[in-house]
């Protein structure tokens, strides 16, 4: 019977960020399972999509060797963060609090490459890598207050070496 990893790499890892020094505060940044929508959090790590794809997905079927447990597999998120003020030094320190949040992490997928054991370990797997990062930098308002604003668009993929 295939096993789906999406959903245990994605588990997995919300629970294993929230647990980072970084992220566990203070001040403690919240890290969503779903994007949930507008929050007023000023900062979150946020989970959007999960994608198998490959020859091992379309191969999928019964028996060994048919691919049913091998999945290439990229997990997109994004990440955000405010810092209050409206002039460039804001603005720098809102895009180095979220390079921060990013190489948080990234530290996490070099601590634990297979998702807290969420990936098939019959495989083995490179290491998993951030395959991009969009900074998206602009100004707002959070709660009435003027604020630099820092999205970052991220994905990571794995791959088997086996596959």
């Amino acid at each position: 019977m295939a096993t789906e990893t999406v959903p245990a790499v994605m588990q997995n890892l919300t629970a294993l960020l929230a647990a980072r020094p970084l992220l566990a505060g203070p001040p403690k940044v919240p890290v969503y399972l779903f994007n949930f929508g507008v929050t007023s959090d000023a900062e979150a790590v946020v989970w959007t999509l999960g994608t198998i794809t490959g020859a091992r997905f379309l191969g999928w079927g019964s028996g060994p060797g048919s691919g049913a447990t091998v999945q290439p597999l990229s997990l997109n998120g994004y990440l955000f963060t405010a810092v209050p003020g409206n002039d460039a030094a804001k603005a720098a320190a809102a895009l180095a609090r979220a390079g921060a949040l990013l190489g948080e992490v990234a530290e996490q997928l070099r601590d634990d490459p297979t998702a807290g054991g969420a990936l098939d370990q019959t495989h083995r797997w490179r290491p998993p890598i951030l395959t991009s990062a969009a900074f998206l930098p602009w100004m707002a308002d959070l709660n009435g207050t003027s604020v630099a604003r820092v999205r970052v668009e991220f994905t990571i993929t794995w791959q088997a070496l086996d596959a």
